[in-house]
């Protein structure tokens, strides 16, 4: 796993970094220069025979790309620093490294941008705190018709904790971070400007306790998660999961949900559902085992259905509820998840009885899993849509407490977990053919079934979205990356579990 890091964070490693003497604030920035040259010359196809512009702003953002030019050009590649007044050149950079001032330009307005050069952006770093104006913004403009754009630790006008852009921003083929990743890479913003991104090692102090820190899971954190089986094994050793979904007009989700368990490996599947719709279910879902239940042609459960329920319950050791569900009178929906004490994976409708206030978070099972996008976590902990959207990470950070150890994955563009100890981390390895309707429901499957195979909610949370995400590179690296539909996504179930473990 590796530490994810706050504006804060990173000012606090800087200054651990000077006051203990492992490195001084120069060292550090001759490192940080040296390693953004590297990485030019590594990583650039013919480097020797491009054209490199290094645009350096006031703060220490801008001394890294200082010193990158220097090393550039001590590497002998075509390098041109600009500069955005004279001022800059009273820096100790320029008394400490030598630096030809023939290559050297102050920007004026008249300045062209050749499209055809890779720049090095070093204009603002994670530092930055209000919107970009003036002669900045008139830069970051025009370098935004530029396609070949390596941004130093963050693209110049991201800020730092949210990733919201500063009235406007560079849009980066390559991030080149010092030390760990910021928050800003990962929402907003950031998430569509930041390009690839590759951390450089510039000799920061280690961090006495990584593990306080956000953190983003990686391939090699998933490995050992996906539980084993002897080979004298049979379905009940597998899990029995019971799926209350589906209703009329929204049978599909239940299908993609239990079709998503059944390929991820669930032992035994049970789906409760309304008589009236047995058929549809019973053609689609040949694994599963439908429970009709009375509906009098109404499509949908309800208070009529509750003991019925509370009784196939019994037999379970995991629950699904939610995806699909379409009832006008949410009671039923109360009074079920206030009864079970099972695990639990909670989605979609399933979560109406709290957004009615009917239903207490405290009152679900413990061990339960919510996966809400951003629009159903802002109804269920009555936080305003556009905060979360804006900062995601604090709207996280204010419910930890609420959840009181239940785990919640909460979907979006980069997902945000916190597990039942309150801890926090993030997974972005998919992409945006995630967004296409029922793929939320192939991830609630998913997570019950892993739930109902012997994971922790924990475990099922960090490996879940994971597999989810991977199934779409899998897809893309077979079929085609256009996009791809739920019921494709969950075909890749088995293969993308293969080539994981």
């Amino acid at each position: 796993m590796l530490p994810v890091l706050s504006q804060k964070d990173t000012f606090q490693l800087d200054k651990d970094t000077f006051s203990s003497n492992h490195l001084s604030e120069n060292q550090l920035m001759d490192n940080a220069g040296k390693k953004i040259a590297q990485f030019i010359i590594e990583y650039l196809h013919n480097p020797f025979n491009q054209k490199v512009i290094v645009i350096a702003g006031p703060g220490n953002n801008g001394g890294d790309a200082i010193i990158s030019h220097y090393y550039l050009k001590y590497y002998c590649i075509n390098s041109e620093l600009l500069l955005f007044n004279n001022e800059q050149k009273k820096s100790w950079i320029f008394d400490k490294y030598s630096i030809d001032e023939g290559s050297i330009q102050l920007y004026n307005k008249t300045y062209n941008f050749d499209p055809e050069c890779w720049y090095v952006d070093g204009i603002f770093g994670i530092g930055l705190k209000r919107n970009i104006e003036g002669i900045y913004k008139d830069v970051i403009d025009k370098l935004q018709d530029c396609p070949q754009v390596i941004a130093i630790d963050i693209p110049s006008g991201i800020f730092c904790d949210s990733g919201l852009m500063a009235g406007t921003n560079v849009l980066a083929d390559f991030t080149l971070t010092m030390g760990y990743p910021k928050l800003g890479h990962y929402f907003n913003d950031g998430l569509e400007s930041s390009g690839e991104i590759y951390i450089l090692d510039i000799g920061f102090k280690p961090l006495l306790n990584p593990f306080k820190f956000i953190q983003q899971i990686e391939h090699d954190d998933t490995i050992n998660i996906f539980p084993e089986f002897p080979e004298n094994n049979h379905k009940y050793n597998r899990g029995k999961l019971i799926c209350i979904a589906g209703s009329s007009g929204y049978t599909g989700a239940g299908i993609l949900a239990v079709q998503a368990a059944c390929k991820t490996g669930a032992g035994i599947i049970k789906i409760i559902i309304p008589h009236s719709l047995n058929s549809i279910f019973e053609t689609n879902l040949i694994e599963a085992i439908t429970i009709p239940l009375l509906d009098h042609n109404s499509g949908s459960l309800s208070n009529e259905n509750i003991n019925d329920i509370l009784n196939e319950v019994k037999w379970a050791e995991v629950m699904l509820f939610g995806p699909g569900l379409n009832s006008e009178n949410s009671d039923w929906m109360t009074q079920v998840l206030s009864e079970i004490n099972i695990p639990l994976v909670l989605d979609a409708s399933g979560f109406k009885p709290l957004f009615e206030d009917t239903l207490n978070i405290n009152e679900l099972p413990l061990k339960t899993i919510l996966t809400p996008h951003y629009s159903e976590f802002a109804r269920i902990f009555n936080i305003d849509i556009k905060q979360v959207k804006e900062n995601p990470i604090s709207s996280v950070m204010q419910i930890i407490s609420v959840l009181d150890g239940r785990v919640l994955v909460l979907k979006g563009a980069t997902n945000i977990i916190v597990t039942s100890e309150g801890k926090v981390f993030l997974m972005n390895n998919g992409t945006s053919a995630l967004a296409t309707a029922g793929t939320g429901d192939v991830l609630s499957g998913i997570l019950a079934a892993l739930i109902a195979m012997g994971n922790s909610t924990d475990d099922a949370a960090l490996f879940g979205p994971y597999l989810h995400g991977e199934c779409v590179k899998q897809y893309k690296n077979i079929f085609n990356s256009k996009g791809i539909t739920a019921a494709e996504l969950q075909d890749m179930i088995p293969y993308t579990l293969e080539s994981l473990n």
